[in-house]
């Protein structure tokens, strides 16, 4: 059954236009591999360029000079959770500042444009192997996959960027034939203080339920700077307060429409917290949840999935990977 049946019935939920919400994580903006050519040796600018936890923390640290004593006693703690709400103490009003130029010198409109020439010249290619050579390949193959797929009503995720949004302006702006259900489509970053015009018929929302924080060209609301959810404190006043826009919205995509999650690992709680309340008020609809990687017949994702199958959590795992994973659901896509 596991995990070649969960697949095809992702599929028929394609085939069958259900209305669907995704909830991404930082799995969809990561790149592992560099394009090669002189076109593209400065696409990157910085060669590190992985957005994860630990790099964050990292460039946290650096920030916050700390000596190295406590850098030592820093890194001997398991949570970095912990780790954030010490770094965020020591920074004080620098701190969003610092993970705003972390984010944005790493990938930002301009980077997004050249890696659009790149993923462009390879997306009909039936062999899925091309998507791991793209940079950002996974965060333009889910766009693809947005504009293509009129069932997909809302995405809700835990990334503070525009990279999602940045990237679905971009494939309307360069080949808005290919997405003609789509076309008129307007991607909006939506977060708590948000303040915008009433929705539009052709809005797209992307709910930032961790926070967002936006590029340099857009100014930081004061109010924002304590509502990105990184840090001990910030997840448990996220689960505390259980009628937030947050908890409240997502409960109610999980509970009435088919759910996708990808770019989060199996084991993530806050994740799992949501669908645990959702599941006393399911209907019929199923969640799927993406996972990309060798280890299908692992024993601990084998007693994982069946866990989730019991909780009524699907687990679509490819061998191949992420890029395996997407490519197959871009040509779903792109059939239906």
């Amino acid at each position: 059954m596991f995990p070649s049946q969960n697949i095809e019935e992702l599929k028929k939920e394609f085939v069958k236009k259900k209305s669907m919400a995704l909830f991404l994580g930082s799995g969809i903006d990561m790149t592992n591999t560099y394009p090669k050519g002189e076109k593209y040796q400065l696409l990157l600018q910085n060669n590190d360029y992985k957005l994860t936890w630990d790099n964050l923390l990292t460039e946290l640290v650096n920030a916050a000079s700390i000596n190295n004593e406590e850098r030592k006693a820093l890194n001997s703690f398991n949570s970095n959770t912990f780790k954030a709400a010490f770094l965020k103490q020591r920074l004080g009003e620098s701190y969003i500042p610092i993970i705003q130029n972390w984010l944005y010198t790493r990938c930002n409109r301009s980077v997004l444009l050249k890696s659009y020439e790149y993923f462009r010249q390879y997306q009909d290619q039936s062999n899925y192997l091309w998507l791991k050579e793209v940079p950002f390949g996974t965060l333009f193959a889910i766009a693809d996959i947005i504009l293509k797929q009129e069932s997909i009503r809302v995405v809700f995720t835990q990334n503070y960027n525009n990279f999602l949004s940045e990237a679905i302006r971009i494939l309307l702006e360069k080949n808005p034939n290919n997405y003609s259900g789509r076309r008129n489509c307007i991607p909006v970053d939506v977060y708590d203080g948000w303040k915008e015009e009433p929705f539009d018929v052709n809005h797209f929302l992307i709910y930032h339920v961790h926070g967002y924080i936006p590029p340099y060209y857009e100014m930081i609301p004061k109010k924002e700077s304590n509502h990105i959810v990184l840090s001990d404190e910030e997840f448990y006043n996220l689960s505390r307060d259980v009628f937030s826009w947050q908890n409240v919205t997502q409960l109610h995509y999980l509970t009435h429409y088919t759910c996708i999650i990808a770019g989060l690992s199996l084991d993530d709680m806050t994740m799992l917290r949501l669908l645990r309340h959702a599941r006393l008020d399911r209907s019929s609809e199923k969640v799927y949840w993406l996972r990309g990687g060798e280890g299908s017949d692992d024993g601990r994702l084998a007693i994982q999935a069946s866990y989730y199958e019991s909780q009524f959590i699907h687990v679509v795992n490819d061998a191949q990977g992420y890029a395996s994973l997407y490519h197959q659901l871009m040509e779903v896509a792109k059939s239906y």
